[in-house]
């Protein structure tokens, strides 16, 4: 008891002492007697401390109001300290643009004032942009800059941060064992400095590298020592972060249960924050969970919700309007001294809300035998529930088996219509090759033909025979799609892309990790032809000027990712969007290797398409 009651006195004086700290910084910010430097400093250090990981919304209201302050009372070092601040909550919410153009805004006003260390931090945030942005070789360039200002300067935080993005950029190429030799050091640096905030996001990211190496015991032990360290400092987004790559962990290992309750824990603290990544991230691992466990109805919530928190440019704009309304009125309204009071009126409102539970508690022993009969007809209300839920999943098991006939069906259809091809083919080009070749040779055989005409058509007649080959061949080389025995797939992609790039402007590169050993035959055939269709469609419908394929073996499966930047499309209109780009015999060929097909585009943002096949 004695042990309880100390613990709860340490917890509140930790609570009293942290609330005295945040409204320290708030009283400084307010008294005007003081100078603009100190009350600017006093701001942003409370915006960074208690609003950014925890309450987002708020962040981005207080953010703007001291970036319009330290614009007014023109001091260029704070008033490029605002725009990291200001950009930072533009990167949590996912308003990559804005973010940018504040990031550099900040290195600008940096560079003109000799501020290094606030310079190595501009160039973090950009290279943090390129990263989101999946360019990854663009955020190593800005983090090597700010690494090596960083190290001149002796900034163990910022180069603890930087050695982090730096080996989360090899996690991204599949080179575990280099991306752990930056974290580690990375941890050493944030254990001197006693940055416990450093030590927890390195401890997860570490975490990752172990999930990579399918470590996995390792890795849960790893992020259970993150998540200790991100409770007691209450940062939400941190906590966010390390139950999503424990949730990962639990995917890797198809312990759909345990996945389930981490990013159920990741989902409730990323609601905190307001951080769209990190909630798209908790519904894709729960719908996973819920699909492994074949629980349909949770698996369908989760996907449509994760759909729901695509990035998506002018909710943003319409979010930040909202914001920005909502601190007119407060200023109306002394601002954020109205706000205290209403949060203290809570805190009583709670309280006396707790008092009226108590008191209903003691009216429950009157309600037993009620709830008993309410017991009973809840009883039968879930067995007619459970009948008709068995009733659901035999007609979706009907609905799969048609499916599969109607794929089977297409199969065959496909495969005739190619015997179809293939005999027109040999009738139209290397049959009229070869009776020409026919006929050339039975005038050869006539003994009166002058000895200069018979040596014209010999020549004739061999380089009608080299065309009939040369057809031949080239059909054979278009029935393997270009995946010849001796090289196999990777060769034949990356001939592709060669030959596909320069066409209207558009240029192709191709990634590939873990394609040393050869694939079946058969496989690799079909693979390339997925990809050579979804080539074709970049190159007809997309507009794009860059194309990138991505191949990456994980052994016991094959993830094909082929993205563009071209114009995109509406991806609820796909049902018309198949007519004329064959998305619908991808999808054919994609069932039949009991691979999934995920397809993802916006409007002038590009497309990008997701293949995972099983070996």
């Amino acid at each position: 008891m004695k042990t309880r009651l100390l613990i709860l006195l340490s917890l509140f004086s930790i609570f009293i002492y942290g609330q005295k700290a945040k409204d320290s910084l708030f009283e400084i910010w307010r008294n005007v007697d003081l100078t603009d430097s100190t009350r600017a400093n006093a701001y942003n250090n409370l915006i960074s401390k208690y609003y950014l990981e925890k309450k987002t919304d708020s962040a981005y209201v207080l953010a703007q109001e001291l970036l319009e302050f330290t614009t007014d009372i023109k001091l260029e070092s704070l008033n490029a300290d605002a725009l990291i601040t200001l950009g930072n909550v533009q990167y949590i919410v996912g308003d990559y643009p804005s973010a940018t153009e504040n990031y550099k805004k900040s290195l600008s006003i940096y560079k003109a004032n000799n501020n290094r260390k606030g310079e190595a931090s501009s160039l973090n945030n950009i290279g943090r942009i390129y990263r989101a942005n999946w360019n990854s070789e663009e955020a190593l360039i800005y983090y090597h800059k700010s690494l090596s200002i960083s190290r001149q300067i002796k900034d163990t935080t910022t180069m603890a941060t930087n050695l982090i993005n730096i080996g989360n950029i090899y996690n991204l190429k599949y080179k575990p064992e280099k991306s752990l030799e930056y974290y580690n050091e990375s941890i050493k640096l944030s254990e001197i400095s006693n940055n416990q905030k450093g030590v927890s996001l390195a401890l997860v990211n570490i975490a990752d590298a172990y999930i990579i190496k399918k470590q996995y015991r390792l890795a849960e032990i790893k992020i259970n020592k993150a998540i200790q360290i991100a409770d007691s400092l209450n940062n939400h987004n941190y906590l966010a972060y390390a139950y999503s790559t424990l949730a990962r962990n639990y995917y890797q290992q198809k312990k759909y249960s345990q996945l389930i309750k981490s990013a159920e824990k990741s989902l409730f603290y990323a609601q905190k924050t307001s951080n769209k990544s990190r909630l798209r991230g908790a519904h894709y691992f729960l719908f996973e969970g819920y699909r492994g466990l074949k629980n349909f109805d949770s698996t369908f919530y989760h996907y449509e919700k994760r759909r729901d928190y695509r990035d998506d440019a002018e909710q943003i704009k319409s979010t930040i309007a909202l914001q920005e309304m909502q601190i007119d009125n407060s200023k109306k309204t002394d601002s954020l001294l109205n706000i205290e009071k209403v949060l203290k009126t809570k805190i009583v409102y709670q309280k006396e809300k707790n008092k009226l539970r108590l008191a209903w508690g003691g009216s429950l022993s009157a309600l037993s035998i009620l709830a008993f009969v309410v017991y009973r007809n809840t009883k039968r209300k879930q067995h007619k529930a459970e009948k008709e839920r068995q009733q659901q999943i035999e007609e979706k098991e009907k609905i799969l088996k048609d499916l599969e006939l109607s794929i089977i069906d297409a199969m065959i259809e496909g495969q005739e219509k190619e015997r179809q091809r293939l005999a027109a083919d040999l009738h139209d080009s290397v049959g009229a090759t070869l009776s020409a070749a026919k006929l050339q040779f039975e005038h050869l055989i006539k003994d009166e033909i002058d000895i200069k005409v018979r040596e014209k058509l010999i020549k004739k007649t061999s380089t009608l025979l080299e065309d009939a080959y040369v057809e031949i061949r080239s059909m054979a080389h278009l029935k393997n799609s270009g995946v010849m025995a001796k090289n196999g797939l990777l060769p034949a992609v990356e001939k592709l892309s060669k030959n596909a790039s320069g066409i209207n402007g558009l240029f192709f590169d191709v990634q590939s990790f873990g394609l040393e050993q050869r694939l079946d035959n058969a496989l690799e055939i079909t693979i390339f032809r997925i990809i050579q269709e979804l080539v074709t469609n970049i190159i007809k419908h997309a507009n794009a000027t860059k194309g990138i394929i991505h191949i990456t073996n994980h052994k016991d499966s094959l993830n094909i990712m082929i993205e563009d930047n071209g114009i995109g499309f509406n991806t609820k209109q796909m049902a018309k969007a198949n007519s004329g780009m064959g998305i619908s015999s991808i999808d054919k060929r994609i069932d039949h290797l009991n691979g999934t097909l995920t397809i993802e585009s916006e409007k002038n943002k590009g497309t990008t398409v997701i293949i995972d096949i099983p070996i």
